[in-house]
């Protein structure tokens, strides 16, 4: 079984591999104006102060504007959940953020907002309060097309929540509508 370092490290250089492969002509197709909404998915893994790294799957996703032909600015959502015997985990981060294309193939993000930890199994729920959090991203869109792009990207968000630290750290696929 390959553990989640593992993946997101294959993630990341199938990443690197399909952004060269990609032809330039298909690079100059995509037009980014207007409203733009992204979903992605894979995997990721929870750190915090005091306890052991937990893996899980993990989603993200960006609803904002285009701002200039090279940046965009959006409201983005993301967290990774770990269920184990019946009891589920889960790490959120919603932020403003600032997406940035620094080239026409390759893009970074960073934003500020809020996270919370939850826990929730056998009929009890609980929550935590939030904290300040902070996104830092970068991907590469191995597909493009004129008005759509798929993906492939790398983020970490960290937020300090009731005095305790917690990061987690993703390797998702993206789908992105222009």
């Amino acid at each position: 079984m390959i553990n989640t370092t593992s993946r997101i490290r294959q993630l990341a250089l199938a990443a690197v591999t399909m952004g060269f492969l990609a032809s330039p002509r298909e690079a100059g197709a995509i037009e980014r104006t207007g409203f733009i909404a992204g979903l992605g998915v894979g995997g990721g893994k929870i750190t915090c102060d005091g306890c052991e790294s937990l893996s899980g799957p993990a989603i993200a996703f960006h609803l904002g504007g285009m701002i200039t032909d090279r940046a965009a600015l959006v409201f983005d959502g993301s967290g990774v959940a770990k269920y184990e015997e019946g009891t589920t985990l889960t790490s959120v981060l919603a932020t403003a953020a600032l997406q940035y294309w620094v080239s026409p193939k390759v893009w970074v993000k960073g934003g500020v907002g809020a996270g919370q930890l939850g826990v929730s199994g056998k009929g009890v729920s609980e929550t935590s309060d939030m904290g300040l959090g902070f996104l830092g991203g970068i991907g590469i869109e191995a597909i493009q097309k004129k008005r759509f792009t798929i993906d492939l990207q790398m983020r970490v968000t960290t937020a300090k929540i009731e005095g305790e630290r917690a990061t987690n750290v993703f390797a998702l696929v993206g789908f992105n509508f222009y």
